[in-house]
């Protein structure tokens, strides 16, 4: 929960900033945000784009020996009560709103796409770089961490949203701990 509103509270300030603006309201500034439901067809290419993400997962998860899931920290992400599934869906949420949110839509429109998406994906795999901190071992999440940043970027660029890549990566990370669990 703490993590939800840490990543949140960024894009808070960026929405009040925003709107404050002359010529700017609030609605424009959540669009710019990419606080919109969006399109059906963004959920669509949601559903596309969770099927290799979880394969990917999946081998990262495996691929990593199981001495090493029992660490404790790594071993936070396993679904152990209903407590740490909504605290790992909210995770989840408040990482796109920071990450393909605000610094993707930010560095997209400045930037633009490739080198926004690169920069919004390369900050996204700075947390998880703390699990190496833990065990070296856990390596082979990073870059999928990376490709699922660089994947969620480009589907909210595709999309204007950051709404249907904040579910896939729930969804994503809900598997990953009923995987690892």
């Amino acid at each position: 929960m703490v993590e939800f509103v840490v990543f949140c509270i960024p894009a808070v300030i960026y929405l009040i900033v925003q709107s404050r603006r002359a010529g700017s309201s609030f609605a424009m500034a959540r669009q710019r945000l990419g606080v919109v439901w969006g399109a059906p067809s963004g959920y669509a290419w949601a559903a596309v784009l969770l099927v290799p993400l979880l394969v990917a997962g999946w081998l990262a998860i495996v691929a990593i020996p199981a001495e090493v899931l029992d660490t404790p920290g790594v071993s936070v992400a396993r679904l152990t009560s209903v407590a740490v599934g909504v605290g790992v869906v909210l995770r989840a949420v408040g990482e796109e709103v920071l990450f393909r949110g605000l610094l993707g839509g930010v560095f997209m429109r400045r930037l633009g796409f490739w080198w926004g998406n690169l920069l919004q994906a390369t900050l996204f795999i700075l947390p998880h770089l703390l699990l190496l901190a833990v065990d070296l071992r856990t390596w082979p999440v990073i870059p999928v961490q990376f490709a699922a940043g660089w994947l969620l970027g480009w589907l909210r660029h595709k999309t204007g949203s950051f709404v249907p890549g904040a579910i896939v990566h729930a969804v994503a990370n809900v598997a990953a701990g009923l995987i690892a669990g």
